[in-house]
């Protein structure tokens, strides 16, 4: 009898280790276990990590990043990537300076043409992709050259100053105890889940990124749906772009720059496949969250910023050939 229950209990308990394994290798709860190892690292390392100042800038950096990353994450859904998105919020945040300290206007007229100009230049890069057929590498990367010219053109290749005291000061307040640009990034990263979850437009990213011709079997319009998707990321491009004028409480020519690379990182990190038709907002922001967190324990630590860089550079590659691995095992 007891042989018996033994036989029984084995494979149950291989079941439940084979399932924990399974947990343990999602993505998402990987992420949260590196960011609560780096998180206790650092309060108990250093003597500033663990201060309401630094959480505060820790959350205000990941506003600014995640609303780029979600955007950036809507793209690599369709199978896209979008190299120009650190310009496009260089433009807005000149944009929305521009429209305060040098053309009279108030804060939300400011805040309306900042973001327009920025969809406008995510459609210009859907009308590069689907009408004359450039990789959304080459076609994004040009925009970013023309863009960054732009912006050194219209700044005159000087820093923008003197906005509006009620714009810049929502930069630094609080709601309770959260920073009102992490509140934006909250709002932002639920309104897209939703969006991808239960609205035909984000079930059409995924099928157009599992590929074009399965797109048109299901009756999908590739150009509509290219062309939203473009729009949509310009959208929270810009609005990252003005959330970016209000924290520095200006706008310079190099605003923006690196921020490509944050943006990937933090997409591919969460799960999203540069491969298109994988991709979560939840991952992402988690991703985000990380690429913050390992900068700031860097800097707690008194790590230089070479070799911060170095070890980020390190991350994304890792990333990319998890990314790379996980295709291969699926096909």
């Amino acid at each position: 009898m007891m042989r018996k229950l033994v036989a029984i209990s084995r494979p149950e308990k291989e079941n439940q280790v084979h399932g924990l394994k399974n947990i343990l290798m999602r993505t998402e709860v990987s992420m949260i276990l590196v960011i609560a190892l780096l998180f206790m690292l650092a309060t108990f390392g250093t003597k500033n990590f663990f201060t309401a100042y630094n959480l505060t800038n820790i959350l205000k950096q990941c506003a600014i990043i995640g609303v780029i990353s979600i955007a950036q994450t809507c793209i690599i859904i369709t199978g896209g990537i979008d190299i120009s998105c650190g310009a496009i919020v260089g433009i807005s945040t000149l944009m929305v300076a521009m429209g305060q300290a040098k053309w009279g206007m108030g804060i939300l007229p400011s805040m309306i043409i900042a973001v327009t100009v920025a969809v406008i230049c995510g459609m210009f890069n859907a009308m590069l992709i689907h009408e004359f057929n450039v990789p959304a590498f080459v076609a994004t990367l040009g925009s970013q050259t023309i863009l960054r010219g732009l912006i050194k053109v219209i700044s005159n290749g000087g820093t923008i100053s003197g906005l509006k005291t009620e714009f810049s000061s929502f930069a630094s307040s609080n709601l309770l105890f959260l920073p009102k640009l992490a509140i934006v990034w909250f709002v932002i990263a639920v309104l897209v889940f939703f969006l991808l979850k239960y609205f035909v437009f984000g079930r059409n990213l995924f099928v157009l990124g599992s590929g074009k011709e399965v797109a048109r079997l299901n009756g999908i319009s590739i150009r509509k749906t290219m062309y939203m998707a473009f729009a949509f990321a310009g959208l929270l491009y810009g609005i990252a772009g003005v959330m970016l004028a209000a924290r520095i409480n200006s706008a310079i020519p190099t605003a923006g720059e690196g921020y490509e690379t944050n943006a990937i990182a933090a997409s591919v990190l969460g799960g999203a496949s540069l491969s298109g038709g994988t991709g979560s907002v939840f991952g992402t922001a988690l991703g985000t969250v990380l690429i913050i967190l390992i900068d700031n324990v860097g800097t707690q630590f008194g790590i230089h910023s070479f070799v911060m860089q170095v070890i980020t550079g390190g991350v994304i590659v890792v990333a990319i050939v998890a990314d790379q691995l996980k295709k291969r095992k699926a096909g």
